[in-house]
C-alpha cells in the first residue's frame, strides 16, 4: 500500500516574501504548506519561490488564496 502523499506547486512568486505571506494564510486556514526558494540566485530576497501543498489540499488552497485576494482588493479600494 502506497502511503506517500504527492506534493504539488500551488503558485509561483517572484520573491520568498510573497510566497511566505501566502504560506502563512494557508497555514492559518489549517492547510499545511511549504515554500521552495531557488537558492541559485544572488539575492535571496529576490529569488523565485514556489508555494507547495499536498495534492489533496490543492483545491481548498486555491479557494483560500482566491478569497484572500478578494479581501485584499476590497481593502485597497476603500
Amino acid at each position: 500500500m502506497d502511503t506517500e502523499e504527492k506534493i504539488v506547486v500551488l503558485e509561483k512568486y517572484t520573491s520568498p516574501v510573497d510566497a511566505n505571506i501566502v504560506k502563512g494564510a494557508l497555514e492559518a486556514s489549517g492547510i499545511p504548506a511549504g515554500v521552495i526558494v531557488d537558492s541559485t540566485a544572488n539575492a535571496i530576497w529576490m529569488s523565485p519561490a514556489r508555494v507547495v501543498v499536498f495534492e489533496r489540499d490543492l483545491e481548498l488552497a486555491r479557494k483560500v488564496i482566491s478569497e484572500s485576494n478578494e479581501i485584499a482588493e476590497e481593502t485597497t479600494e476603500e
